[in-house]
Parts: C-alpha cells; sequence; structure tokens
C-alpha cells in the first residue's frame, strides 16, 4: 500500500510554515522509511507519512511528550511489527485534524534533540 501524496504534500506545507526558511531549505529531506515517506529535520525523523495505512501520520515527540497527549482523540503510540515505539505517535483522522498542532511538537522535540547533539560535542 502506498503513501497518501496528499497527506505528505500538507505536511510539506506545515514544515515549511513551521521551520526558517534556511532549514526548510537546508535541513530537510524526504526518505523512504518506515513503509512509508519520512521527513527528517536537521538529520532526524521528524514525520512520516506511512503506507502502513493509507491515512496515517507518525510523528517523534519523546517519550515525556508521549504521556501527555495519549488522551487525545485519534493518537496512539506507534506498533510496527508488534512492536511499540515510545516517543513515536500514529494519528488517525481524527488527529490529523490538529496536524499542525502534532506537527510542532515533532519540531520542538527535534530542536531538544539537535540541542542535545551540540552539547554532547561541545563537552568532548
Amino acid at each position: 500500500m502506498a503513501y497518501s501524496e496528499s497527506l505528505a504534500q500538507q505536511v510539506r506545507a506545515i514544515l515549511a510554515t513551521e521551520l526558517p526558511p534556511h532549514v526548510f531549505e537546508e535541513e530537510v529531506e524526504e526518505k523512504k522509511m518506515f513503509g512509508g515517506l519520512a521527513f527528517m529535520v536537521r538529520g532526524k525523523m521528524a514525520v512520516t507519512v506511512s503506507s502502513r495505512s493509507q491515512e496515517l501520520v507518525m510523528v517523534r515527540i519523546g517519550k515525556e511528550m508521549e504521556k501527555q497527549v495519549l488522551s487525545k482523540n485519534g493518537a496512539s503510540v506507534t506498533l510496527m511489527k508488534g512492536r511499540l515505539y515510545h516517543g513515536y505517535i500514529d494519528l488517525d483522522g481524527e488527529a490529523q485534524k490538529e496536524l499542525s498542532y502534532w506537527i510542532g511538537l515533532a519540531l520542538s522535540y527535534n530542536q531538544e534533540l539537535t540541542q542535545q547533539d551540540k552539547s554532547k560535542k561541545s563537552s568532548e
């Protein structure tokens, strides 16, 4: 099953709006991953439009944020091949109505990861 190109286009448009232009142009890469199309920001997976289901989006928000948002309709911990991936959230059609919100969470977590990487490099 192929991923939804219209959903991928929505993700592109939100990323273009939420990120500074130079980051969007230079540090967003699209890769085939997890059986879908992953949007890598600063070298880290942030959002994936999945082929596991025609209308599924997965966001990487981290384990701490996961605990806060699982009560939202349409959000669940990512499950692939029988394994739960904590820190990653699957969004069904209901949750996708707030796609900008979810992508914002993914970008915030991506920024945290980027800062952690910079801290590690400066302490070496």
